[in-house]
């Protein structure tokens, strides 16, 4: 790669709205130790972008570019990065304190890159990592406990629909809650139950996972048994759910850009582990991700404020990039 390369990025300059990105000219330089340089094919979009890019934040400066999902070829590899080389495809999600990915070129932590098989395009890749990995970390927070029932609400939402999966292959009795018009989807992914309300509920629950915010899961919380777990995919709980020595929950959180803040390389070689062993389930049409919305890098902030503000969408959003 050339000593000076240039590369073009919607850039974040104060609190705001997607329509303020404005796209601009950066500087490249070579990848430093322990970091690659990409080429971007295509660009995720999540909530979590608009969120950051409305707020004020300590981690992002004027200059800054957002987003956290992307997938693409690397064209540079640092000193001491030997699992990856020029021309490999890669998928990431990276940190939220940036550089982020809505860039024609991304600089990357190697222990964050996950390798590509054959069978997926980058559409598909930039869909992937934090639905997906989200969904992971989520169960990964319980027991497996066959035929223990486990509660997912927003079953039918993009990291819902994963979390269904993976509770299903790991053995638990899956009770997925949503609206009536998605439970045929539900029972495709392998749902035990499709429910529209807590209300609907027969039994006490051994967990639930819930993707809507703590205030949704400490309502849900009141339907767990003894020993019971609740984990939150959205938000946090604010203090215990239950009273001392009642129903002894435990509490869980899921914060999939904490790694990047505190993570060791071990704690990431096991989510890139996961991770492609993930996609290679996608792969093999072992797993099923949310349907996809493409559009052009130019209209990058044009869909990213329809996400913010348009009607709840049951796919996902993904940027083309040419290369």
């Amino acid at each position: 790669m050339p000593q000076h390369d240039t590369f073009k990025a919607w850039t974040w300059h104060e609190p705001g709205e997607p329509l303020s990105l404005t796209l601009e000219d950066h500087e490249m330089r070579p990848a430093e130790a322990g970091e690659v340089i990409v080429d971007t094919r295509a660009i995720g979009l999540n909530p979590v972008d608009w969120k950051f890019i409305a707020m004020e934040s300590r981690l992002w400066q004027p200059g800054q570019i957002p987003g956290v999902d992307a997938a693409g070829v690397v064209i540079d590899a640092g000193p001491g990065v030997d699992h990856l080389a020029p021309g490999d495809r890669i998928a990431v999600h990276t940190s939220l304190a940036g550089p982020g990915t809505f860039a024609t070129r991304l600089r990357l932590p190697a222990r964050a890159v996950m390798r590509l098989p054959d069978g997926i395009d980058f559409i598909t890749a930039a869909a992937f990592p934090c639905p997906v990995l989200t969904a992971w970390q989520a169960i990964e927070k319980l027991p497996v406990t066959t035929g223990a029932h486990l509660l997912v609400s927003g079953g039918s939402g993009s990291v819902g629909r994963i979390i269904v999966q993976l509770a299903k292959a790991r053995g638990f009795h899956v009770i997925a809650m949503s609206s009536p018009e998605r439970h045929e989807l539900l029972y495709a992914l392998g749902a035990d139950e499709a429910i529209s309300s807590p209300h609907q509920l027969t039994a006490p629950l051994f967990a639930v996972i819930d993707t809507v915010n703590g205030e949704h899961a400490r309502q849900l919380s009141q339907h767990l048994g003894a020993n019971g777990h609740v984990v939150c995919v959205q938000d946090r709980l604010d203090g215990p759910v239950a009273p001392p020595f009642e129903r002894a929950l435990s509490q869980h959180e899921v914060a999939l850009g904490a790694l990047h803040m505190t993570g060791t390389d071990q704690d990431w070689q096991a989510l890139v582990n996961a991770g492609e062993t993930l996609l290679n389930q996608v792969a093999e049409g072992a797993l099923s991700l949310s349907d996809v919305a493409v559009d052009e890098f130019d209209a990058l902030p044009t869909r990213l404020s329809e996400l913010k503000h348009g009607p709840r969408q049951a796919g996902k959003l993904v940027i083309r990039v040419d290369g």
